[in-house]
């Protein structure tokens, strides 16, 4: 019976733990998907999808 409450507690502290990491997961792609919010609201179209095409230097479109 012992054995089986040390069990329970390790599958308790394991799903603890996930949760935690989820809500950090979670807090950051929520604080990327308002940056992206930003710079909708602050940039041309066009400025946006230089800023994209930044990341991925195989796209660019040269000038």
């Amino acid at each position: 019976m012992e054995q089986r409450g040390r069990n329970f507690s390790t599958l308790e502290k394991m799903c603890r733990e996930r949760a935690k990491a989820a809500e950090k997961e979670m807090k950051y792609w929520l604080e990327e998907a308002e940056e992206w919010a930003r710079l909708k609201n602050a940039c041309s179209p066009f400025d946006v999808a230089a800023t994209q095409l930044d990341c991925f230097p195989e796209l660019k479109v040269n000038p």
